[in-house]
């Protein structure tokens, strides 16, 4: 995990830690990919536990942005995080 603070993350990444007491419903739906191309066309990827897809619809899209926007919101600011990663780490 200390991995994770030393080499940093790209540019355009922002690490953010959702500690489980935090957690919202819409953050234990499963795993999810937002993706854009240069062309601007925007992509989700949602895992369940009975089904993956893959969509450009743009409904579909708008909802797991919002989702995304929902755990942000309750996660730890890339600051937060980095020290409770470190606090992690320093732990035996």
């Amino acid at each position: 995990m200390g991995r994770l603070l030393e080499v940093g993350p790209p540019r355009n990444v922002a690490l953010q830690v959702l500690p489980f007491e935090r957690a919202i419903p819409v953050a234990l739906l499963g795993p999810m990919v937002l993706l854009e191309t240069r062309a601007h066309e925007r992509f989700a990827f949602t895992e369940g536990s009975l089904a993956s897809d893959l969509s450009a619809d743009p409904g579909v899209v708008n909802r797991a942005t919002e989702r995304l926007s929902m755990i942000r919101a309750q996660a730890l600011s890339p600051a937060e995080s980095a020290r409770f990663i470190d606090g992690m780490v320093a732990q035996p």
